[in-house]
């Protein structure tokens, strides 16, 4: 006889017996009725864990000995449907990691995992395995009715063995032009030798003008001299330096090599 057939004789047969015996429809009775059948319900729908739950209820002492009888026999059928899984931390050599704990579907919470096999109802569940160290991951299994010990597994790498992270190789890319470093030494060699010949001018006609108007005219001539010079350096160090500007902000399309200022100013005079 089919089981949903089985179980309506058996609920016309209850029922004639609790008219017999003028049972009251609210008793503990009728209670196991409706556990028998809610029970069919959830495992007709795949809730094999709410079945079982039924069924047991409707074991109970207070329940008539023929629904004792089949919810027996229904709840074991619903245990050998109900698939289960086994959750494993373990490291890369395959060794349980102690204070292991896991989340199921986000909110069944295991404390610990024990290698105890969990109940779970058929379909997709996502397993959440945690360490002490607060590193986690997250599984996804389906599992099928009558699936048994089913292993989710875990596998974590010790922090003191975890590859370090390598740096990010160097970019050769778009660099600073080295004529910047060329021209701004010109630049600051001008303008010191500007300083040189501009003070040694002006002490030239400090001195003049303690003998003018009787100066011997070669010593003007080397004032104007000095001074000829110290505008001549002056402009080439405004030149240069305007010129090393220009190129330390724009850049050039060569890959610039690795060094200090130094050592590019020496590259770049190489290249004269």
């Amino acid at each position: 006889m089919p089981m949903r057939a089985h179980g309506f004789a058996l609920l016309s047969l209850a029922s004639g017996l609790f008219v017999t015996s003028q049972v009251s429809a609210s008793g503990p009775a009728h209670a196991c009725i409706e556990a028998h059948a809610a029970g069919q319900v959830e495992r007709d729908a795949g809730r094999l864990l709410a079945a079982k739950e039924r069924f047991l209820s409707c074991t109970a002492e207070v329940c008539p000995a023929m629904i004792r009888r089949e919810c027996v026999a229904l709840g074991e059928s619903v245990v050998a449907m109900t698939p289960s899984v086994v959750l494993v931390a373990q490291d890369g050599d395959g060794r349980a990691i102690a204070g292991s704990r896991a989340t199921i579907d986000g909110q069944r919470a295991i404390a610990r995992l024990d290698g105890r096999p969990l109940e779970l109802d058929p379909g997709t569940h996502h397993f959440e395995l945690t360490l002490l160290d607060g590193r986690s991951q997250t599984l996804t299994a389906t599992l099928s009715s009558g699936e048994k010990y089913r292993r989710i597994v875990g596998s974590f790498t010790p922090v003191s063995q975890a590859k370090p992270a390598e740096p990010e190789p160097a970019v050769e890319g778009r660099g600073r032009n080295p004529l910047a470093y060329v021209f701004g030494g010109v630049g600051l060699a001008a303008l010191g030798a500007w300083g040189i010949y501009a003070l040694d001018g002006h002490n030239k006609q400090n001195e003049l003008e303690r003998c003018a108007p009787h100066c011997h005219p070669n010593d003007v001539e080397a004032m104007r001299k000095s001074y000829t010079i110290a505008d001549v350096l002056l402009g080439v160090s405004l030149v240069s330096l305007g010129t090393g500007t220009y190129f330390f902000f724009k850049q050039t399309d060569e890959p610039t090599p690795r060094g200090t200022a130094s050592t590019l100013w020496l590259q770049a005079n190489g290249h004269f």
